[in-house]
């Protein structure tokens, strides 16, 4: 998997025609032309992403499900680096993951205590989800936000609580 701006824009940093019309098409984001050349800079073209999703205070970097980790770095370094370049929050997602890995991707470092099918008066399925109380601080954005950046990825209605015992 490689990045959306190819190797020789970003190594001279002029879009040649090809990624010019990507960005005027709005196939690729001004957001993710800057990931792209801060992920180039640091691993030179060997890690890269999908798609990123600007949710206001937070972005969220859509990967495969087995570079997660990779891209996040040791330590968090490679996040931190591209949160520093654009000025917000960064979250990882694998693609096409279920409620329950996107849902920890999304709250970690948090730890998530259980998933609960809560049905509607009107018979819809909602989704609670439970963070240990122990981790209510460690949550890293607000739970409005979390949620609509769950819905997003998953299309599921969540509700995001902290246990309280």
């Amino acid at each position: 998997m490689g990045l959306p701006i190819c190797d020789v824009c970003l190594k001279s940093g002029i879009l040649c025609q090809g990624c010019e019309a990507k960005l005027k098409s709005g196939e690729v984001t001004e957001l993710e032309l800057e990931i792209s050349k801060v992920l180039y800079r640091l691993a030179e073209g060997k890690l890269g992403f999908k798609r990123a999703i600007d949710m206001g205070d937070v972005v969220i970097i859509i990967t495969d499900r087995d570079q997660v980790g990779k891209l996040i770095g040791k330590g968090g370094k490679i996040v931190r680096t591209i949160s520093r370049a654009i000025g917000k929050r960064v979250r990882v997602v694998g693609e096409d993951s279920d409620l329950k890995s996107v849902a920890e991707d999304v709250l970690a470092p948090a730890r998530i205590s259980g998933i609960n099918i809560v049905y509607g008066k009107d018979g819809k399925e909602k989704f609670k989800i439970r963070v240990i109380k122990e981790d209510a601080r460690r949550i890293p954005a607000s739970l409005d936000v979390l949620n609509k950046i769950i819905k997003r990825l998953t299309g599921e209605e969540t509700t995001i609580v902290v246990d309280e015992y």
